[in-house]
């Protein structure tokens, strides 16, 4: 027998083809499909090449996770997951594997909401919205496919455009896609430009995702609030910055100010990247040692909106133990799943307020006490394990997805289920389009304390009794307040087949009682 319902939802995964229709790929990031399973080649296509910094204890080995690869993770772990289910009629969730990564779609690229709801057998009324899609980018227009946003469409149009003379059947499965839940990096909370109905946002994937137990204890480590670090502020500068939004200036100035101070007050680490179809490129090994190590000796790393408002750096400066620093609303908004508090974990500044040195050096040890308390505890929901039964950024994603699906994790029942298998003894499963099902090993997980259930079937009984006890009391009551109904006086409101009132009768009769 199998615990469900125990903290941690169900989750079905469709096994969607290569592709989906007329050529048009379900997933642009296969590349790790195929690979083997637990292998280090298959943790560095997910996660990225390790890389190594010296710490105070001992070395760190890190992983240059690409900021685009929330599906991919996503996608292994779920389906190496305890709570992964084999049948739809288990699930408290069902998760889609389409997505684009690596690349914009395009009108020639994107399938029409129909062809997708062609591959989904388990949706209908009642598990429309537990269906989670994903984009692994912040779901502006360039970033997803017309059925994302609900709208009824055919290849050919611009991917902006609505075709309002659709066949009925693409107009209600574009309809359908308004309720189907969806995760990016971005949501309307944050960026009211963010496109498409119930989508919420998930961190990206940072420094820390993807390590050993051993790495993850050391991070952790380096994480505590009292731990050393010399320099007040830092900042990563680079190519990112719209001008929209002034980014480009603000890092300018931030750049110019934080040189002007120079160590230990602030320290400046310039990212020299190469961009190809927004997917950014090229950090060596030297640009992810200095950019850490500087982070991890910082209290306060600088965290300016880039494209947009939210970035990975965020993530990074978080699970690095470094404060970020926000210059935008916007900013605070982001990843509540995962950081339901950010103003425990982060400072708010505004420019026109002056220097942001100065601004910070006018926060009190106290305070700043506190917000690396706020950062360290913050980080345990915001890496992508390789362990399962962690509470990360996944397994928090998928929590808060159920709960808001309308998921009771205190419910809980026994139910017929497959053995779990030790790590040691586990067989492999079956390959799920060419991903396989068991890529990494699952952490050990406590079977919780159950409830006795006579607990909740004689609660229900005993309330159902007290209900139908005072209704039928209260019936009576009412019953016995009423007057009793006198004959109408008017023939049209006696019922044609009703019998004379004997005073009546007897006036029929004559005085006497007889025939007149």
């Amino acid at each position: 027998f199998k615990s469900i319902g125990r903290g941690k939802p169900r989750v079905f995964v469709y096994d969607l083809p290569v592709y989906i229709a007329d050529g048009i790929p379900t997933r642009d990031d296969r590349q790790c499909d195929g690979l083997v399973s637990g292998s280090p080649d298959l943790l560095d296509c997910l996660f990225g090449a390790e890389f190594t910094v010296r710490t105070e204890i001992g070395p760190l080995t890190l992983r240059k996770t690409d900021q685009y690869a929330m599906g991919r993770i996503f996608l292994w772990r779920i389906m190496g997951s305890v709570s992964r289910v084999a049948h739809p009629d288990e699930a408290d969730l069902f998760f889609v594997p389409f997505w684009y990564s690596d690349a914009f779609p395009t009108p020639t690229t994107c399938p029409t909401a129909t062809e997708i709801m062609a591959h989904l057998h388990h949706l209908d009324a009642i598990t429309v919205g537990k269906h989670i899609f994903v984009s692994p980018r912040v779901a502006h227009n360039g970033d997803v496919c017309p059925f994302w946003w609900g709208h009824p469409w055919h290849r050919g149009l611009p991917k902006g455009a609505v075709d309002y003379n659709a066949p009925v059947h693409e107009k209600l499965a574009a309809g359908h896609m308004n309720s189907v839940m969806k995760f990016a990096l971005e949501d309307r909370d944050c960026c009211w430009w963010a496109v498409g109905e119930n989508t919420h946002s998930i961190p990206y994937p940072g420094f820390g995702s993807g390590l050993d137990l051993n790495m993850t204890r050391k991070l952790r480590k380096l994480r505590e609030p009292n731990r050393s670090r010399p320099i007040l502020a830092m900042g990563a500068f680079g190519i990112h910055g719209d001008h929209k939004e002034h980014s480009k200036s603000l890092r300018a100035e931030l750049a110019k100010e934080c040189k002007a101070h120079g160590l230990p007050i602030c320290s400046g680490v310039v990212l020299k990247v190469i961009q190809k179809s927004g997917h950014t490129l090229g950090l060596s090994d030297g640009t992810f040692t200095e950019l850490v190590t500087t982070m991890l000796r910082s209290r306060f790393c600088f965290q300016p909106t880039g494209d947009t408002p939210s970035r990975k750096g965020i993530i990074d400066s978080i699970l690095l133990g470094c404060i970020p620093v926000l210059f935008s609303v916007n900013q605070t908004r982001l990843w509540p799943w995962n950081l339901p508090d950010l103003s425990n974990a982060s400072v708010l500044l505004d420019v026109a307020k002056g220097s942001v040195v100065d601004q910070l050096k006018q926060i009190d040890e106290d305070r700043v006490t506190q917000l690396r308390s706020g950062v360290a505890e913050a980080a345990e929901s915001l890496a992508y394990a390789i362990q399962d039964g962690t509470g990360d950024a996944v397994e928090a994603a998928l929590y808060h997805a159920w709960i808001h699906t309308g998921g009771r994790p205190e419910e809980q029942h026994l139910t017929p289920g497959p053995t779990v298998w030790s790590s040691s003894t586990q067989p492999a499963r079956k390959e799920h389009h060419g991903l396989l099902a068991f890529g990494h090993e699952a952490a050990e997980e406590k079977t919780p304390q159950q409830r006795p259930r006579w607990s909740d079937t004689w609660i229900g009984i005993l309330i159902c009794a007290f209900s139908i006890v005072i209704g039928v009391s209260i019936s009576v009551m009412v019953l016995r307040s009423c007057p009793k109904q006198p004959g109408s006086a008017r023939g049209r409101d006696k019922p044609p087949f009703a019998t004379p009132a004997k005073e009546d009768h007897n006036k029929l009769l004559g005085s006497d009682g007889q025939n007149s």
